[in-house]
């Protein structure tokens, strides 16, 4: 095995592969329009990881900062942006008035679910041709891989 070939494909891959995750395709900016959300509005990845993050509920922006491994401020920084352009709110947590969540504001859940599906698809068609061991190998060496750049950023 040629390592030194292989991380050069991987770093070839890696432009390509953001490009693609970080364009809204034509439906999502159908979708998005539809909602009275300006379709040329920059979502950047830790936007979309936000819009993931809701589809399983609402957060507080400490529990999205846990998830997305950010801090609290970079957490709320994100979600200020997508309440900005109409996407999320913040309210109270009905059981601990003290805690505010953060959510889809009203019809972006289903729009939300929509686009996280039409993304999903493509990564669950190449993991479906991966045994378990691959699949799991595979998602290790990206979250290696993440775990790098962001030690190289720090």
């Amino acid at each position: 095995m040629d390592r030194e070939r292989l991380v050069d494909e991987t770093l070839m891959l890696l432009p390509t592969l953001m490009r693609l995750v970080e364009r809204p395709s034509p439906v999502e900016t159908g979708e998005i329009s539809r909602r009275g959300v300006a379709t040329d509005v920059q979502v950047s990845p830790g936007h979309i990881q936000v819009l993931i993050a809701l589809t399983r509920g609402p957060h507080s922006v400490g529990q999205l900062a846990e998830e997305l491994d950010v801090s609290p401020p970079a957490a709320t920084q994100l979600v200020d942006k997508l309440a900005e352009h109409g996407m999320v709110d913040r309210h109270n947590d009905p059981e601990d008035r003290r805690v505010v969540l953060v959510d889809y504001v009203d019809g972006m859940h289903e729009v939300a679910r929509r686009i996280v599906e039409d993304r999903r698809r493509p990564l669950e068609d190449a993991m479906s041709k991966m045994t378990d061991r691959e699949a799991l190998a595979f998602v290790k060496g990206l979250r290696l891989l993440a775990e790098s750049f962001a030690a190289e950023d720090e």
